[in-house]
């Protein structure tokens, strides 16, 4: 009798399910005492089913109250070693970053998406060195400088859109994260109506769900991939639409300044498309978050907002007529401190871009297997109460005696930003993009709670966030209103000049 088509899949999938489960079965049995403390797994599936879908970087921080500041987990066979701790992390992560540079292999975002070459989920190695390389053109500390006229460019479009619509202000953050970087990588700004900032936001969106961990099948279970057809892997096909789209995205609006040095940075069409795309990814979420999260510190912190805006004043007098600049970053090192406990309060990625190890090793007696994820908790490390004394309040204080001589203004005293070879390669950009746009919102703006109809202040909660690889506050609403009459006079005067000036 012949055997129905459902028949032979469900035979098919069900061989390929006891494959996989034999697997990690044997897996599970090599494992040793050695290994770090962390929960009991259960049989077959490890931690896989006692992970949260949603706020990751809080269950870690929970394991770390329970079983100390190195914890092991397993993920459906994957290996995860979470660190807590950032003298755990600076170790490893730096200190022996030639085996901890790496990432994990993923099928979906990584192999039939980007076509292996998405600069954020390259293995270490000959293409990270030259994707790198093309980022430090652009992103080098001595270069950064250049970018300050574009950045007072864009923070005065911010001031403006702010202005014309304070309600949207999640969408004028965005647009302003999103045109830096496509000035930066494409070589042209992005209005608040271009189809170019619709696009690249949906290819971001779109991106950060497909590395979630969990997102797909064949990321927790790779042999899927190697024994399926086609015709039972949907995600083949999924994932290179998806990438077709993102070449075309790329491509219409390429980035001339790498093209121009294709030849001496030895990158071919498609890697170059990435790298300016990948500019524009690692850039625009994070910064259009810290942005929104301020908001929200405003909003729950006022004191805070009031010291700043005192210190603008003390220095630029408090007449609306002058604006701050560049010029005064040293000057105002409180809006420093703020800009820095904005990192600190709530970072864009609280639960840390996960490394890959290459090698076995052994740390504090623990074993480390080769291809071991380990993830660096940015959120366990930047809310320790014994380096951060009441880490959920916002308190720039805390940052104002590292605003020294031989300490980095925007990057020292907070782990936001990463560790070792993966480290953020626009961490000076982007924390100097966030500075500027917040000192020039403190100065020009009164941020405070909505109100709702009976006139009580609308409640907002730091709690109600996005989960994915970063996070960002959910949609809340926030009252923004000019600081008077002669600080709106003055945006509308330096957005007038700007825009005549740059044709925009």
């Amino acid at each position: 009798m012949a055997l129905s088509s459902q028949t032979v899949v469900a035979s098919f999938s069900l061989c390929g399910i006891g494959w996989i489960l034999l697997y990690h079965v044997l897996k599970t049995k090599s494992n040793n005492s050695a290994y770090a403390p962390g929960p009991k797994p259960h049989p077959f599936v490890g931690h896989t089913f006692q992970v949260p879908a949603t706020k990751i970087w809080r269950y870690f921080e929970k394991l770390s109250f329970i079983h100390g500041p190195i914890v092991r987990l397993s993920l459906a066979g994957d290996e995860i070693l979470v660190l807590n701790d950032p003298a755990d992390a600076e170790e490893l992560l730096n200190r022996r970053s030639n085996n901890y540079s790496s990432r994990k292999p993923l099928i979906y975002a990584g192999k039939y998406q980007s076509h292996n070459k998405r600069l954020v989920l390259l293995p270490y190695g000959n293409e990270l060195k030259k994707q790198r390389a093309a980022f430090y053109q652009m992103l080098q500390p001595k270069v950064i400088g250049s970018y300050e006229r574009m950045q007072e460019l864009e923070s005065t479009k911010l001031l403006f859109d702010m202005l014309a619509r304070p309600a949207e202000s999640n969408m004028n953050t965005k647009r302003y994260a999103a045109s830096l970087v496509f000035t930066l990588s494409y070589g042209k700004r992005l209005a608040e109506d271009d189809k170019d900032l619709t696009d690249v936001l949906n290819i971001l969106d779109n991106f950060i769900a497909d590395c979630y961990p969990g997102a797909h099948l064949v990321d927790t279970f790779p042999i899927l991939d190697q024994i399926l057809p086609s015709f039972l892997a949907p995600w083949r096909a999924a994932a290179s639409k998806k990438h077709e789209a993102e070449m075309k995205a790329h491509l219409e609006c390429f980035a001339a300044r790498l093209w121009e040095q294709q030849e001496k940075l030895d990158l071919d069409l498609v890697t170059l498309s990435y790298v300016a795309g990948s500019a524009f990814e690692a850039g625009t979420g994070t910064t259009a978050g810290s942005f929104l999260w301020f908001f929200m510190a405003m909003i729950l912190f006022p004191d805070s907002l009031h010291k700043a805006q005192a210190e603008i004043d003390a220095l630029l007098g408090a007449d609306g007529e002058t604006m701050p600049t560049f010029e005064h970053l040293e000057q105002l090192p409180y809006c420093v401190a703020l800009t820095k406990e904005v990192f600190r309060w709530m970072p864009a990625a609280p639960g840390g871009f996960p490394h890959y190890s290459d090698a076995e090793d052994e740390y504090k007696g623990y074993t480390i297997p080769a291809n071991t994820m380990v993830i660096p908790c940015i959120w366990s490390m930047q809310h320790n109460a014994d380096k951060f004394p009441d880490p959920l309040a916002f308190n720039p204080e805390r940052f104002l005696q590292e605003m020294q001589p031989g300490h980095d203004l925007f990057t020292d005293g907070h782990f936001a930003f990463g560790f070792g070879r993966r480290i953020c390669p626009g961490r000076y950009l982007g924390a100097r993009s966030v500075w500027i746009g917040i000192t020039r919102l403190l100065w020009a703006f009164m941020i405070g709670p909505a109100f709702d109809g009976a006139g009580h202040p609308i409640p907002v909660d730091p709690d109600h966030c996005t989960s994915g690889i970063t996070s960002e506050p959910d949609p809340f609403p926030v009252s923004i209103i000019p600081r008077s009459e002669a600080h709106a006079r003055t945006i509308r005067k330096a957005w007038s000049v700007a825009a005549d000036a740059c044709g925009c």
